[in-house]
């Protein structure tokens, strides 16, 4: 399929209409929206994307897309494919506040997946005082961003290898030990 100069003008509309439209979502949700073109799309009516990170549902920010539907002419919020990325540093607090309230870093669930698909279902997952908010990226940090390196690290030295809480007895046995060969 070639691009006619017609098409291209249109996407350069469009674009502009979408990009709008997602600036209204920014500012209705609070979070910053994104929007890009995607030709490779399941459904080839849908082929601009609306992006976040964190911040409301997908079930909830197309319930604000439907109060802000036609107050951008040009986009078709039924038209519009909607995709929101949770960060590391909410998968992060999640694990943090598991192990807080006395739960597995993965508290009910099984697998770091299961975690993720449950984080999905909540809104603004990134939030947490600022002693969390440092202790995920610290977790983040030694995780190497990865979810399971993040499940290892917590699973290995708890909250006392962020910095926080009562160590375990590992922790406190391999210092005991290192204590005892400087003396």
């Amino acid at each position: 399929m070639s691009t006619t100069p017609y098409r291209l003008d249109h996407l350069r509309r469009d674009g502009r209409f979408v990009a709008r439209f997602a600036h209204q979502l920014t500012v209705a949700s609070g979070v910053p929206v994104g929007s890009r073109w995607c030709p490779v799309s399941d459904d080839p009516t849908k082929m601009w994307q609306i992006a976040w990170w964190n911040g409301p549902t997908v079930a909830l920010m197309r319930f604000l897309a439907a109060d802000l539907a036609g107050s951008v002419v040009g986009v078709d919020v039924e038209n519009l494919q909607w995709n929101r990325t949770i960060t590391p540093e909410a998968f992060a607090l999640a694990l943090i506040a598991n192990v807080r309230a006395g739960h597995p870093p993965l508290g009910t669930h099984a697998t770091c997946g299961q975690l993720m698909a449950a984080l999905e279902r909540i809104d603004h997952p990134q939030r947490g005082t600022s002693r969390d908010l440092e202790l995920a990226r610290r977790l983040v940090r030694l995780g190497d961003h990865l979810e399971h390196g993040m499940l290892a690290f917590l699973q290995q030295h708890g909250l006392a290898g962020l910095g926080e809480g009562p160590l375990l007895p590992q922790v406190v046995d391999l210092r005991a030990n290192s204590r005892a060969e400087t003396l």
